[in-house]
């Protein structure tokens, strides 16, 4: 028996998301019948985490384990002609048996792009969202560094969510101005459902100056979600890059 991890990137409009769902169309199971004709043995893909409905992926990884001798690059080559046009398998790599795509990360990173327009963009209808006024970066930047490090995200975690424990880690949030764009990158250890998109959108709020940068804090304090911003659309989220221990090589 031999374990691959896949690199995969997609475009989220069309999907319900990664993970598979009885009578939904999601990227898990479209991807996972293309291997399987290349493969011709049923597959079982293990992801590094969960991407929602119309959520979009740079580098998703995802493990698998087959008998079958064949070299990764051809892989990727069969398993693209049976894919369609928004999704990809851009890279495979052969990995020791205890490479797990969930349970080896280390970090991820998720990157959020707004546009500021007065009309909008047919072209980043699908990749961005459209906002209509300029934001203040610096109160954004300020009130982003609020987050930064181990604390309990409960104000930033959706409705509904099953989870053990809702302390994660932020590492570093970056706030960038892209000509007409602005960018947000988040990195943490792990993220509760939502998380990002309702950073970004609090983070907006702060930029609209509807609410103080400080505001950030006490929602950290009171975990009183009705004190940040809207959970963003979809659309704009990118899961950027997943990080694993260097042990496991260049991957």
């Amino acid at each position: 028996m031999k374990r691959f991890v896949i690199v995969v990137e997609y475009l989220g409009k069309n999907y319900s998301g990664w993970q598979s769902q009885e009578h939904k169309n999601t990227v898990c199971d479209v991807l996972t019948e293309a291997m399987e004709k290349i493969l011709h043995h049923p597959v079982m893909l293990f992801a590094s985490g969960r991407t929602d409905l119309g959520v979009n992926a740079m580098r998703q990884y995802a493990h698998f384990d087959t008998e079958r001798d064949i070299a990764p690059s051809k892989l990727c080559l069969g398993v693209n002609t049976k894919l369609p046009p928004d999704i990809a398998l851009k890279e495979c790599y052969q990995v020791p048996m205890d490479f797990d795509a969930r349970k080896s990360v280390v970090s991820k990173t998720y990157l959020y792009k707004i546009y500021i327009s007065p009309t909008p963009s047919p072209l980043r209808q699908f990749t961005h969202t459209q906002l209509y006024f300029p934001l203040n970066v610096d109160k954004m930047k300020q009130a982003a560094s609020y987050l930064i490090g181990e604390h309990d995200f409960t104000a930033f975690m959706a409705a509904g969510a099953q989870v053990k424990t809702t302390v994660r880690t932020v590492f570093d949030i970056d706030i960038k101005s892209v000509g007409d764009e602005i960018h947000f990158e988040v990195s943490g250890n792990g993220f509760l459902y939502n998380m990002v998109r309702i950073i970004v959108g609090t983070l907006v709020k702060v930029g609209q100056e509807k609410i103080p940068p400080q505001q950030v804090k006490q929602m950290l304090d009171t975990k009183d979600r009705a004190l940040g911003g809207k959970t963003m659309a979809p659309q704009g989220l990118y899961l950027k890059c997943v990080k694993y221990p260097e042990r496991f090589g260049k991957i």
